[in-house]
């Protein structure tokens, strides 16, 4: 449970750290040319927005937002994806970019799906007519006197009997 609240909260921070890490570290630990870090500052700029979306798409959930903690789908998903972006930090090779191409991807469509089908569930939930037995008994017509409980008002209900239509 700690380290799905803890994720809860860093999802956030991490869209801005993370595409951050990547510019200093990629300019520290292996980049050549100045085109590089344009390239890397572009990049992060979009892999910190995908963060916000993915990060925004989970928190619209009610069951995570009540908890203030992720589901264990999203806490596998995030720790994947926030690790292999720290690692291509480390590494500059493109299969670790490729993995976090593909893992954003993953990502984003688990937070919509995960999204979709609990809202879809609550409103099924919200809109489920609970079955009351019907009502077989007739009330006879007359008059009706009732008091509401501690208020004194008076309901009067004076129900005449119906008249057998005419024909003419």
């Amino acid at each position: 449970m700690f380290l799905r609240r803890a994720l809860y909260y860093w999802q956030f921070t991490a869209a801005i750290m993370l595409p951050l890490w990547v510019v200093i570290a990629r300019g520290i630990f292996g980049t050549t040319t100045g085109w590089d870090i344009a390239l890397y500052i572009v990049l992060g700029v979009i892999l910190g927005f995908s963060m916000l979306v993915v990060a925004a798409l989970t928190v619209a959930r009610k069951r995570v937002r009540d908890a203030r903690a992720l589901t264990g789908r999203d806490t596998l998903v995030l720790a994947i994806w926030h690790l292999s972006v720290i690692l291509f930090g480390f590494i500059g090779a493109p299969w670790v970019a490729a993995i976090i191409v593909i893992v954003t991807v993953g990502a984003f469509w688990n937070a919509v799906w995960t999204l979709f089908t609990e809202t879809r569930d609550r409103v099924k939930v919200a809109f489920t007519i609970p079955d009351f037995a019907p009502r077989t008994a007739e009330v006879d017509a007359g008059h009706y006197d009732a008091t509401a409980p501690g208020q004194g008002d008076v309901i009067i209900v004076d129900v005449e009997p119906e008249s057998p239509p005419t024909s003419r």
